[in-house]
C-alpha cells in the first residue's frame, strides 16, 4: 500500500498538505455518506409505493438488503477514517507519538475500507 506520511508533526513541511488531503478525505466522507443516505430515502419511498401489489414482499425483501449493504459501506467507511483522522490529529498536536500505528493503518484498517466500498 503506497500511503502519503498523513502522521506529521506542527513544524513539518508537509503538514499543510498533510491535513489538506485529510480534509478532503473528511468531506468526500461526508458527501458520499449523505448520497448514500439520500439513496436509501428514496429507494424507502418508492419501494413504499409499489409494495402495495403482489410483490410487495420481495420489494420490502430486495430493500431491507440495499439498507443494509449502504449501512455497511457508510459504517466501515467511518470505523476506517475518522479514527486514523483522529489519530493523525494527535500526533500533530503531540498529545502521543503514533508513529508505530501507522503500519497498522496503512496495512490492515484502511485497506479492509478499501475491499468493502464498492
Amino acid at each position: 500500500v503506497c500511503l502519503f506520511k498523513y502522521f506529521v508533526l506542527k513544524n513539518d513541511p508537509q503538514a499543510a498538505y498533510s491535513w489538506t488531503l485529510l480534509g478532503i478525505n473528511f468531506l468526500c466522507f461526508v458527501l458520499v455518506s449523505t448520497a448514500y443516505i439520500i439513496v436509501n430515502l428514496y429507494s424507502l419511498r418508492s419501494s413504499s409505493l409499489l409494495a402495495q401489489g403482489p410483490t410487495g414482499n420481495d420489494l420490502r425483501s430486495r430493500n431491507k438488503r440495499l439498507q443494509r449493504k449502504i449501512s455497511a459501506i457508510i459504517a466501515t467507511d467511518f470505523i476506517c477514517w475518522v479514527p486514523f483522522i483522529v489519530v493523525s490529529l494527535c500526533h500533530t498536536l503531540e498529545v502521543f507519538q503514533a508513529t508505530s500505528y501507522y503500519s497498522l493503518f496503512s496495512m490492515v484498517i484502511l485497506p479492509i475500507n478499501s475491499v468493502i466500498n464498492p
